[in-house]
């Protein structure tokens, strides 16, 4: 019975190593807070407000650290090039700004329709892995209307594999010892009669 304990004891802690990584880093995530996904903006400016959770924005000059990260504001630019995690994100186009603030303004936005994004990158302007991109339209012009809109979650809170591996592993080792137990009073039964 100890050697069941002992075996069970030394997979479940086994186990828990297999899924701690995975719970301990949680993906930075980036929401789009302002303009809202749908609405509408007076302009011409426009001011692009982000919420950032899992992570210490760090302005790109101020970088020491390949894992410092900062945000990328792109205006009508598609994120897509760049999301590989090798190509850098372009400096010099005034669509595209690094930064390390929660808000940024673009002036002198023409009346229409937009597309604003934001794209989590490290020190290098790559993107992190997976990528953390989330973006909104919305239309310049009129009267600003705020549509309420469920804007999506961005990132990915882990994959889940190592914790199901986990969860697989401790199941066998508890399948693994009830049988073992249930074998031993099988076995003094057997011996009793």
């Amino acid at each position: 019975m100890s050697r069941v304990l002992v075996i069970s004891g030394l997979l479940m802690f086994l186990s828990l190593g297999v899924a701690t990584p995975a719970l301990a880093q949680p993906q930075p995530q980036v929401v789009i807070t302002a303009p809202t996904n749908g609405g509408r903006v007076a302009g011409p400016d426009v001011t692009v407000t982000i919420q950032v959770t899992g992570t210490t924005l760090v302005p790109a000059p101020m970088a020491t650290k390949l894992e410092d990260m900062h945000v990328h504001y792109l205006l009508d630019v598609d994120p897509a090039p760049w999301l590989d995690g090798k190509t850098p994100i372009p400096m010099g186009n005034p669509n595209i700004v690094h930064s390390g603030a929660l808000s940024n303004t673009f002036a002198g936005v023409a009346p229409g329709a937009h597309r604003a994004a934001v794209v989590l990158g490290l020190s290098s302007h790559v993107a992190v892995q997976p990528p953390v991109a989330p973006s909104v339209s919305f239309t310049v012009g009129g009267t600003a209307v705020t549509v309420p809109a469920q804007l999506p979650r961005t990132g990915d809170a882990g994959d889940p594999t190592p914790l199901a591996l986990a969860a697989g592993v401790v199941g066998i080792a508890i399948g693994i010892a009830l049988r073992a137990v249930a074998r031993r009073r099988q076995l003094r039964l057997g011996h009793g009669r």
